[in-house]
């Protein structure tokens, strides 16, 4: 008999960043987005919108650890904050179990103050924005 993990499909990384990835084109940040796969130096997503030239930069994990793709998803992109310009809205996008607890974890004032966003990923590819009001 299998277990609840074993029946537990597990969303890749790169899964994640395509699913941010087609958000990003139906809300109109898919101006030309910057994608990062595998170990390469920077935030794995930075999203323009088309209108507004608002800006996303978005370190992305995906895999079966939870409690760490979280903290190494805030630990990454907290180092980057003090490289991006001002007015960059900054995220972290997570399959929902890791996303639930950045939510849970994350100080409502630190996101705000910090203009941090969580995208929750399911295993088909929805795509949730949790904005600092909804932590």
């Amino acid at each position: 008999m299998k277990t609840k993990r074993e029946n537990e499909r597990i969303i890749s990384e790169d899964k994640v960043i395509d699913a941010v990835l087609s958000w990003a084109y139906k809300n109109s940040y898919g101006l030309k987005p910057k994608i990062k796969h595998g170990n390469k130096h920077g935030v794995d997503l930075e999203l323009n919108h088309e209108r507004t030239r608002h800006k996303y930069y978005i370190e992305c994990k995906g895999g079966p650890h939870h409690e760490v793709n979280f903290v190494f998803s805030l630990g990454q992109i907290i180092t980057r904050m003090n490289r991006k310009p001002l007015g960059v809205n900054y995220g972290i996008a997570l399959p929902v179990k890791a996303a639930e607890i950045a939510r849970r974890r994350i100080p409502r004032n630190f996101a705000s103050r910090n203009k941090l966003t969580i995208f929750s990923v399911s295993n088909s590819g929805v795509v949730r924005r949790f904005l600092s009001s909804e932590f």
